[in-house]
């Protein structure tokens, strides 16, 4: 395959005979072995020689099953150059607007895949579609574009082909001058490069132009010229361009037969072709030749031909011609009815006119009436396409209202729920405010009474085991009143040092009970320095969670770890113990937590299993607290 595709590339320009029969081999290869890439590629390759060569049925004809199967395998790199091929085959069929739409659906896929080549390409093409509308300002801002992004991209290539095409708007223009001088350009770099195609090209411009020059002599030697080009690659289509051009040269020169003989091989090379723009002028100029000779019979039946191919030609032009031909053509064969049918071709004459003047009428009676009817329904459309217009902007907007109306009244709800736990959690801190300054102030300073009075006491008493459990059982309990009423109303922790009053707290647990507490707080100082209202939060959660593990977890060890990251601050509490389900009904304590979580907007994650024990991971957001 690889080689087929290489004697292809290699001789697409230079000898496309060959690089046709190799992307047909390359085909019936692909399309034996089922490879579908190789035959989408088979099938570009004999698009692109059917532009290359004037064959632009086949070139449209393959061009679609390229797309067909891009798509079929949801292939959109690709897509974009066949477009643009397909594209050329409309516009040499004359078929201009499915040009256009091909050449924007190329830009399209080509914006799309970041194609800037294709883009360019795309461009250079749409160019030359509004030359042959003679629309050249908006050919010359098209082909600006493409050369800009020739440049960008450094091809070389594609700013010759911008050349080329800037030559042929010179040339529409009757700037021959101007047009030859670019035209010879791009001529010296092409015939370096040996590239027949577009040498053949540049030469049939340069012919053309001294035909519309009437240097008919010159002309005449460059299109024999251009003509031997064409037949080296093959290029029928233009071939029958320039076989009626030397036809018309010959004519103009009086060498009748030489520009029938020119024309008739045009005709017969144009019915293969399927060259429907040029037939026309063919007959036309066969039948002027005939007329010339004499030979009216065959003058006639070339002109019937040309008016069938020309139906937009004037009617009563038509009908006049025909019957001047008609009358020399029985007046050659009948002499001696000259008389009458003179006679006869008055009447008809007069009939004709008058019947022409009715027909006329009625054509522009029925045009008035074809006109304002589309015009009618043009309007119909027009107002249509308004109504279903306006009509889904107000079923938009009233889905935008709807969808704004359910974002506010879910918002109001999450507020309030927020508002909810913050209230609660409020409540709770003052309601644990209350307990610890009842407990500090009540019960904390009776135990202090106590422990005074009893050291009085055993001052005067003579020491006892006895009297030192008591004072000591005393001391224990004033310790705990006092940690308890830290635990339900922390201090601010700017003075204590958040880190070390955790520290202590955990130490103090550590000292009562089997398990294996270890902390770690990084960086001490940055966590010291967050505000008091979320250290307060935070040390509710690592409570709430060591109490959970006092009380459920039948650990051995357990961790607690908080890191402070330049946005949020980390908790893990990690312990060894039997573990939970996560989707068991939750306690009061976990769903504390999770309350307070969502008023600071924190995450919690629960890992847990019986083999390794639980693991819990909190993040808060720092900048939400600051």
């Amino acid at each position: 395959m690889d080689s087929l595709s290489y004697v292809y590339q290699k001789n697409v320009y230079a000898q496309p005979i060959l690089a046709k029969e190799a992307a047909q081999k390359w085909l019936e290869e692909s399309e034996k072995l089922g490879l579908k890439i190789h035959t989408i590629r088979a099938h570009y390759a004999l698009a692109n020689l059917g532009n290359i060569s004037g064959d632009y049925k086949t070139a449209v004809s393959e061009t679609q099953k390229t797309i067909e199967l891009l798509k079929e395998l949801e292939m959109e790199n690709g897509l974009a150059a066949s477009y643009n091929i397909l594209a050329l085959g409309y516009k040499n069929l004359g078929n201009y607007p499915k040009a256009m739409e091909s050449f924007l659906e190329c830009l399209r896929y080509a914006e799309k895949m970041d194609d800037t080549q294709q883009e360019a390409n795309a461009y250079q093409n749409i160019a030359t579609l509004y030359v042959l509308q003679k629309e050249y300002k908006k050919a010359t801002e098209n082909l600006d574009r493409a050369a800009d992004l020739y440049r960008e991209l450094g091809d070389d290539d594609g700013v010759l082909v911008t050349l080329f095409n800037y030559a042929s708007i010179l040339k529409e223009q009757g700037k021959y001058d101007a047009a030859r001088e670019h035209f010879k350009t791009v001529l010296d770099y092409r015939e370096k490069e040996g590239n027949k195609a577009v040498i053949a090209y540049i030469n049939m411009n340069l012919s053309q132009m001294l035909v519309k020059e009437n240097k008919y002599k010159e002309a005449v030697i460059s299109l024999k010229k251009t003509l031997s080009l064409l037949k080296e690659v093959d290029f029928k289509s233009d071939m029958v361009i320039i076989l009626n051009d030397l036809g018309l040269c010959e004519s103009k020169l009086g060498h009748t037969k030489q520009a029938i003989s020119y024309f008739e091989q045009a005709l017969e090379m144009g019915e293969e072709q399927s060259i429907r723009q040029y037939k026309s002028d063919i007959y036309k100029n066969l039948s002027q030749l005939y007329q010339d000779e004499g030979d009216y019979k065959k003058a006639l039946a070339f002109y019937e031909k040309g008016v069938s191919t020309l139906s937009q030609q004037n009617s009563l032009d038509k009908e006049k011609y025909v019957a001047e031909l008609q009358e020399r053509y029985e007046t050659q064969l009948k002499e001696t009815r000259i008389d009458l049918l003179e006679k006869e071709q008055k009447l008809g004459e007069a009939e004709l006119q008058k019947a022409e003047l009715t027909v006329k009428r009625q054509r522009i009676i029925r045009n008035a009436f074809i006109a304002g009817f589309v015009l009618v329904l043009i309007s119909l459309l027009i107002l249509r396409h308004q109504y279903f217009k306006r009509l889904k902007v107000q079923q938009e907007l009233s889905m935008q209202r709807e969808e704004n109306a359910d974002q506010k009244i879910n918002q109001m709800i999450k507020d309030y729920r927020l508002s909810a736990v913050e209230k609660y959690q409020q409540g709770q801190d003052e309601e644990r405010a209350r307990l610890a300054r009842e407990i500090h102030d009540g019960i904390g300073s009776d135990l202090a009474g106590i422990k005074i009075a009893f050291e009085h006491y055993i001052e005067d008493q003579q020491e006892k085991p006895q009297t030192k459990r008591i004072l000591t059982a005393i001391n224990n309990a004033c310790t705990d009143v006092r940690g308890l009423s830290h635990q339900l109303h922390p201090p601010a922790f700017a003075a204590l040092g958040f880190t070390n009053f955790l520290s202590d707290f955990i130490d103090q647990i550590s000292k009562s009970v089997t398990i294996d507490f270890q902390t770690f707080f990084y960086p001490e100082e940055d966590i010291n320095q967050l505000p008091d209202a979320l250290l307060a939060d935070v040390y509710r959660v690592v409570q709430e969670l060591v109490n959970n593990i006092l009380k459920h977890a039948e650990a051995t060890n357990a961790e607690v770890q908080l890191t402070k990251h330049e946005d949020h601050l980390n908790i893990v509490v990690n312990d060894n113990g039997k573990g939970f389900h996560e989707h068991k009904k939750q306690g009061i304590g976990l769903r504390n937590i999770k309350e307070r979580l969502q008023k600071m907007k924190g995450s919690l994650d629960i890992d847990s299993s019986a083999s390794s024990g639980t693991s819990i991971t909190i993040d808060i957001p720092l900048k939400q607290t600051s």
